[in-house]
This record gives structure tokens, sequence and C-alpha cells, in this order.
């Protein structure tokens, strides 16, 4: 019995033993690797597509992995611009180290803005490549995936499948150094552009701050008074400090434009086009009988097409680059003033052309003055001398006694502008005496440049002027000419014009005076600083931007109602449809460029929506005639009740319709007078649409004849007279009653229709002559009242 149950004891042990055996066995076969031989024959059907998917899907990963490592991380070009960036700020650094106790306001701000060039194609190179390194990252991680994914591991009897598995790995772990190669490349390169940058940055830094303070201390004397200095105090003469500023401004012009081709490239592209432009209107001008009368009021595109763009070009083009160096400032200013001695004398008098050329000469002083790094004894001479004739000449235009142009109108501002010049000078001859050479420099720089620049800006906009007024009359007959009618818009161009001026001519003193940087980063912080009504934060860029918009959506809508040509549809007296497409146009582009303006200044919807239940308020108290008459122009657009060309009468008012508006419509009346109609009136009021059909309209008439007459024989000889009259229609036919028995005579009326309204009572006029003429010689005459 004991070993009974001690047998069934060691059975039970046994099985437990096996089963736990058996469920580790499995578990084992879970997590473990698949490792086991399998035969393609007996894999199972659920196996075999996962496997292969997954190895599609591996092999489309790796080739588009490679693809971009190939093509999308080429780093070989900033590899090899970045020795020349890290040279330039060498080359910064040891002469900053060297000579920066000599550098001058100019020289500095010179070196900065090129810094600046350079520290912003760092920073994007930086940019790129910190792109660069994060997607190779996160690629090769996920290539380190692909490759460590256990599936991959199966051994496989089947001869494709194995080698789809062993290239898979082999592709796998060689694109994966290749990617490691890559980035380290990338985060090499990263730390040498991290290391330009940083210092640039710290160069730009030192730089600024030596230019603050030598801003602070020019204010106090730097060298002798003028009168007391020695040739001995000064180490170089004057021509060697010359030659020396001229090799270093070619440096600097250089190393500008390297960074610069793409606003060359752009600016040379306008340049061809403006040229082409005018040359060709002069072209087909000098085809016309009177070539010679037109060219005669463009004066200096007549003299020369090409060099009157160049000057243009040399104005505009100092903008185009922002803020260049003073270095290429003074030599597209020189390019300019060379194309202005060749444009500009033939229309002044004697006395100002040797006004004019002492002028340029002065101008040349200055400008090479203006770059030098070191002063010199001759130098500090020649400045004031420069200024006393400067002083003179300016005092010779103030006096006013001598004509300067001829065949052009003389400008209000010339006084003004010597004034101002005066002054400056003035300023420049004390401060070289008392020693402070930095602001005599500024300050006569800055005078002689403000009365160049004022003769510079006065040409050019008559060029300007000119230009359009040769396109107006090389394309007489077209319509954008007649957009931008010369006649119509000469004062207001003149207007916007030396506005323009004016600001440019601010901006280029600023610049003269060294005060650009300050000017922009104070506008700037204006522009761009956060301020707030209540919880609404704004900025005034963000109106300025949502004003242009809505000002440019203005412009847009007017040129395309001008191109319609609704004005041509009124004089020609012909009914068209396109004012109410044009109309909902316009309403289109106003919308479109309400919400555009509200995106771009950044207006939350939520604040706009705030706006539109104020606005809804307004209207609710005060603008219900306003949305009355702006949706009532949208219905009108709609049904067309009327269009452009209609003849139409409105209460007491007559007349053709002119322009249908958003708000109002326009009527032409036949006494010459527009009348302006709300169009809430033309949909409220009983409206007599005289064309809406066609342009037929029934006139009539009445003659009275004596009762001894004939009245059938009356009735026919005016049909036949009317018939004879082709400008009546004769359907409908005329219509020929009795009106009435008067006292003397018998009425007989007489209805006519006439194809087009608009003579309708010229053909009334002509029918009534040929009836009285034909009843006169008929021996009927056409019966009066008696005399008592």
């Amino acid at each position: 019995m004991f070993f009974k149950s001690l047998f069934k004891k060691c059975c039970y042990i046994f099985v437990f033993v096996m089963l736990l055996l058996a469920f580790q066995r499995v578990a084992a076969q879970q997590h473990e690797p698949l490792k086991a031989k399998i035969d393609s024959n007996e894999l199972d059907e659920s196996q075999v597509p996962v496997l292969v998917n997954k190895i599609e899907s591996y092999n489309f990963a790796i080739d588009r992995n490679r693809f971009l490592l190939q093509r999308s991380y080429d780093i070989s070009a900033i590899e090899l611009a970045l020795p020349g960036l890290e040279k330039k700020v060498k080359g910064f650094k040891s002469r900053f180290e060297k000579n920066s106790s000599k550098m001058n306001l100019r020289s500095l701000n010179s070196s900065v803005i090129l810094l600046a060039e350079v520290s912003e194609n760092l920073s994007d190179y930086k940019t790129t490549l910190s792109g660069y390194a994060e997607e190779l990252s996160k690629s090769n991680a996920d290539l380190k995936k692909i490759l460590k994914d256990q599936s991959l591991q199966v051994e496989v009897e089947d001869s494709t499948l194995k080698t789809q598995l062993r290239d898979i790995l082999l592709e796998g772990k060689k694109l994966a150094t290749e990617q490691l190669k890559t980035l380290t490349r990338i985060n090499l390169l990263n730390s040498r552009i991290s290391v330009a940058f940083l210092q640039t940055k710290n160069l730009a830094s030192d730089m600024q701050y030596l230019s603050i303070s030598k801003k602070i201390n020019m204010w106090s004397r730097e060298e002798a008074p003028l009168l007391k200095a020695r040739p001995a105090e000064y180490e170089d003469s004057f021509f060697k400090i010359v030659g020396n500023a001229f090799q270093r401004s070619a440096r600097i012009i250089k190393i500008y434009l390297s960074g610069k081709i793409s606003v060359v490239m752009l600016s040379l592209f306008i340049f061809g086009v403006l040229t082409a432009w005018m040359i060709s209107n002069m072209r087909r001008i000098k085809k016309m009988d009177d070539a010679v009368s037109i060219l005669r009021q463009a004066k200096f595109l007549n003299r020369s097409v090409v060099v009157a763009s160049l000057f243009a070009f040399f104005t505009y083009v100092p903008f185009l680059f922002g803020n260049p160096t003073m270095s290429m400032l003074h030599t597209i200013e020189l390019l300019r003033l060379l194309t202005l001695c060749f444009l500009l004398p033939p229309f002044l008098t004697r006395h100002a052309k040797l006004l004019w050329f002492g002028l340029v000469g002065l101008w040349i002083f200055y400008a090479v003055d203006d770059i030098l790094l070191d002063s010199a004894f001759g130098e500090r001479w020649a400045l004031f001398i420069a200024g006393i004739l400067l002083l003179v000449l300016c005092v010779k235009v103030f006096r006013g006694k001598l004509h300067l142009f001829k065949d052009l109108e003389p400008s209000s501002g010339t006084k003004t502008l010597a004034v101002f010049t005066g002054i400056l000078v003035i300023l420049s001859l004390i401060f070289n005496l008392t020693g402070r050479l930095s602001l005599a420099k500024i300050f006569g720089v800055s005078g002689v440049q403000c009365l160049m620049l004022g003769i510079t800006l006065k040409v050019f906009c008559n060029i300007v002027l000119e230009a359009i007024y040769i396109q107006t009359e090389a394309y007489q007959s077209s319509r954008f000419s007649d957009f931008i009618n010369y006649k119509s818009l000469q004062h207001r161009l003149q207007r916007y014009l030396w506005v323009l001026a004016s600001l440019v001519f601010f901006i280029s003193f600023v610049r003269s005076m060294t005060l650009y940087d300050l000017l922009t980063t104070t506008t700037a912080n204006f522009f761009y600083e956060t301020r707030s009504i209540g919880s609404y934060k704004f900025t005034f860029a963000s109106i300025a931007i949502f004003i242009c918009i809505i000002w440019l959506s203005s412009i847009i809508s007017s040129f395309i109602s001008f191109f319609f040509g609704h004005e041509q549809a009124v004089t020609g007296g012909k009914r068209t449809g396109l004012n109410s497409m044009m109309l909902l146009i316009r309403l289109a582009i106003w919308t479109v460029g309400f919400l555009i303006a509200v995106a771009a200044a950044g207006i939350p919807i939520d604040k706009l929506s705030i706006m539109l239940g104020a606005l809804g308020v307004g209207i609710g108290f005060g603008l219900q005639n306003i949305v009355n008459n702006l949706v009532s122009g949208v219905i009108i657009a709609f049904e067309r009740p009327i269009q452009i060309g209609d003849q139409i009468e409105i209460g007491t008012k007559s007349g053709v319709v002119k322009e249908i508006g958003v708000r109002s419509s326009k009527i032409h009346s036949a006494e010459g007078s527009d009348i302006i109609v709300p169009n809430g009136d033309l949909l409220s009021q009983h409206l007599i649409n005289w064309t809406m059909q066609n342009r037929s309209k029934r006139v009539e008439f009445t003659v009275g004849v004596p009762y001894s007459a004939d009245v059938e024989s009356v009735r026919q000889l005016i049909a036949d007279t009317l018939a004879q009259n082709e400008k009546v229609l004769k359907l409908p036919k005329p219509l020929i009653i009795l009106q009435d028995f008067g006292e003397y005579a018998v009425g007989v009326r007489t209805l006519i229709w006439v194809a087009d309204l608009s003579v309708a009572g010229e053909v009334r006029t002509e029918a009534m002559i040929d009836v009285k003429k034909a009843l006169a010689e008929a021996g009927i005459g056409l019966q009066i009242r008696p005399l008592s």
C-alpha cells in the first residue's frame, strides 16, 4: 500500500516536471530569436508575406536614405566658401588689433557693415548645417532600428530570401557608416563656423563699442587747432595717405561686392529692362510726324537715353544694397556725377556752368577726404580752403542774381538748400579750426553731399516724368497710356516724386552724418515695439502693413475698373454688362485684400469678431444707409436692373448710367453734369430704364390742318413723307391718327419710332420739317389762330 501510494506520487511529480519543461520550452521559443532552420515548403503561409513586405520596406528605406545622403547633404559649397570667410575674419581681426587707434568713424562703419555680411553668411551656413545634422541623425537612428530588427536574423533555406536578408544587412551597415562619416564632417564644419561666427560677433561688438567711443570723444578736441598745427606732428604726407586710402577702398569694395552678387544681378536686370523700355518708346516716337515737338519736352532723354538711364541707375541702386560701405557709396556717386556732367551742362547758363564744375571739384575732394584713415597737415588746410570755396558758392546761389538753368524750371527749394549747406560748411570750418577733425570732415562732406544730392534728385524726377510722358505719347491709343495720362497726372506725379525725393534726401543726409544705424534702430523699435490698448496688443508695423495692403487693393480695383472701359461705353452710347462683373470683381478684390491684410497684420480672429460685433452695433445705430447702399450695389450687380450706357430716369433726374459703384452710381445728364445717386435709391424708387431691352424710342408731333382739307389725303401724304426718311423705323410702322377737333384746326398726331434714342430729337426735327414741306407743296397750309 505504501509503495503504491509512493509510486502514484512519483508519477504525479514526473508529469508536473514534464509540463514545467514544456512550458519553459514554449516561453523560450517565444522570446529567443528565431534560429531554427525553416524549410520554405514548411513555412507558415502567414509568415511569408510579413517577411517579404518587411524586406521590401527596408530596401525602400535604405535606398531613400542613400539617395538623400548623396543629394541632400552636399556640403562641398560650404567647405569651399568657409576658408575665405575665415580668412576675412582673421584679416579684420589683425587690422583691428594693429590700427584700431587710427581708425575713424567711416572706416569703423565700413568694417562693421562688412562683418555683418560675413556674419549673415556664417549664420546661414550654421542654420543649414544644423538642419543637415538633425535630419541625418534621425535617419541614422531609423537605420539602426532596421539593423537591430530580430526578424532579419532568421536563417532560411530559400536562397532568394537568404540573399535579400544578407544584402539588407550589408547595405544597411555600409550606409550607417557613410552617414556617420558625413555627420562627423558636418559637425566639424559646424564647429568651425561657430568659432568664426563667435569671432565675428565679438569683433563687430568691439568695433561698435569703439565707434560709440569715438562719437562721444569727437566733440572734444582731437588734434591741435589748425592755426597752431605743425607738419612735424603728422607722420605721413597727404599724398601717401590718399594712396593708402585708395588701395584700402578697392579691397573694401571687392569684399563687399563678393557677398552681393544677387543684388548686382538684380540691379543690372532692372537697368536693362528700363533702358530697353525707354529706347523702344524713343524709337517709336521718332517715326511719328510730330516727333520734334514731342521730343522737345523730353530734354534729358532726347540728349541720351542710355546715359539718362545710367544716371537713374546710379541714383536708385544704393538703396537696393541697403547699407553700403562709404567707399562703395562714393564710387557709385562718382559714376553718377560723371553721367550728370554729360546731361546737365547744356541746360545751364554760362555762369551756372562755372559754379557746377566748381561744385564737382569740391565734391571729389570731400569724397576722397572722407575715406582717409589718417590725417595729414596738408589735408587740414585743404579741408579749410575747400570749406571757404563751398561757402562762397552757397552765398552766390542764395543771392540768386544769376540765372542757373535754361529750358528747365527753377526749383523753389534752391535757396533753402543753399542756406542749409552753408550752415553745415560753417560748422565744418569751426570744427577744423578748433581741432575737431572728425566733426569737420563729417559736416563738410554732409554739406557738399546735400547740395549735390539736391541737383541729382531734381534731374532724376525730371527723367522719371519724361519717361512717363514718352510712354503716353508713344502709345496714345492704348488703354494703359490713358490710365497714366501724363497731362492729368503730371502735377500729382511731381508731388509724389518730390515727397519721395525729400525722403531720399533725409536718408542720405543721415547716412553721411554716420547716424544711419541709429535711424534704423530707432525706426525698428518704433514700428516693432509691442503696444496695447486694454487687452489688445499691436505694433505700428502691423498697422502699416494693414494700411498698405488695403491701399494696394484699392489701386488694383481702380486699375481693373479703368481697363473694363466703362467710360468708352458711356461716350459711345453702347449698353454693356461688364460693369456688373467689374463691380463683383472689385468687391472680391476688396474682400480678399481685407482678409490678407488681417492675416498679414497678425490680427487674431477673435479680435476681428469683436470688431465686427462692434461694427454691427454701429450699423444698427448710424450706418443703416451706408450698409443699405452697399447691399443694394451687390443686388444691382446680380439683378442688373441697370447697366452701363442705360438711359434712365429716376425721380426728376435723367441721364446715361456712367458707373455703377459699390456704394453709389454715376449718371451723366444731358446738361453735362454727373449725378451721384445712392444705390439704395435705385432700388427703392420708381426707375425708368429706356434701354433695358433696346435703344429704340417713340417720338411724336402734332400738326393742325384746316377743316377744309381732306384728312385722308393729309394722313397719306404724311405717311409717304415719313417712308422716305431712312432714320424712321419701318417696324413698328409710323402711326398717324386724328388727335382732336380744335377750334380752328383738325389735330393730326404722328407717332414714329427711332432706332437710337440718342438721335431721337434730331430725327423728330427732320420729320417735322419734311412733313411741313410736303404739306406746303400739296397746297395744304398749317392752320393757325387768325388775328383778331
